[in-house]
């Protein structure tokens, strides 16, 4: 039994998307979030309970409901592509809660796939930003460098271990650690 109506929804329970045709508000041309599927959302608030960061923070527009108003204000030009707006697509964890739990069958997953490249291309995020993207990306792709990262880690909790129980123990900087 399946929970998504495939059944054409009355059009005054759809949300709109007011924008110009060949206009696409904060995004480019290169496939940005379709209308079709954000009007899909009818708002009845069923992710809500579904998703993670919803439940942790409770803010509307970190719940898949208030993503998908935020790609229709997008779409429209209504909103700037700013800090705030981004950080509420980064915050989705990705888990697809919300996609099982919609009555209305929102394709949440096509939505945020199509937000996301629109993010990376059309904003500049900061420089620590970047460097710390750019480090995930090259490192938890390849087993052999996550691998060579983990025995660095290892090698600071040692080393981390044995400082802080020198300290811990009175002594001063530089002294050695006795053997039981």
């Amino acid at each position: 039994m399946t929970t998504q109506s495939t059944a054409p929804r009355d059009e005054n329970q759809r949300v709109h998307v007011g924008h110009a045709p060949g206009r696409n508000g904060i995004f480019d041309q290169h496939h940005p979030p379709a209308d079709e599927r954000i009007s899909d959302c009818v708002h009845c608030g069923f992710c809500l309970p579904t998703c993670p960061t919803y439940a942790l923070w409770g803010e509307e527009m970190d719940s898949p409901r208030g993503r998908v108003y935020l790609m229709k204000l997008g779409k429209e030009g209504a909103v700037a592509l700013d800090d705030i707006y981004v950080q509420h697509f980064d915050a989705c964890l990705g888990c697809m809660a919300c996609v099982t739990a919609c009555p209305s069958g929102v394709r949440y997953d096509e939505l945020i796939e199509a937000v996301r490249p629109q993010l990376e291309r059309n904003y500049r995020r900061r420089l620590t930003d970047r460097l710390f993207r750019e480090m995930i990306f090259q490192l938890f792709p390849y087993p052999s460098r996550l691998r060579l990262a983990a025995l660095f880690g290892a090698v600071y909790q040692r080393i981390e271990s044995w400082s802080g129980r020198a300290f811990s123990n009175g002594c001063r900087a530089g002294c050695r650690r006795s053997r039981p």
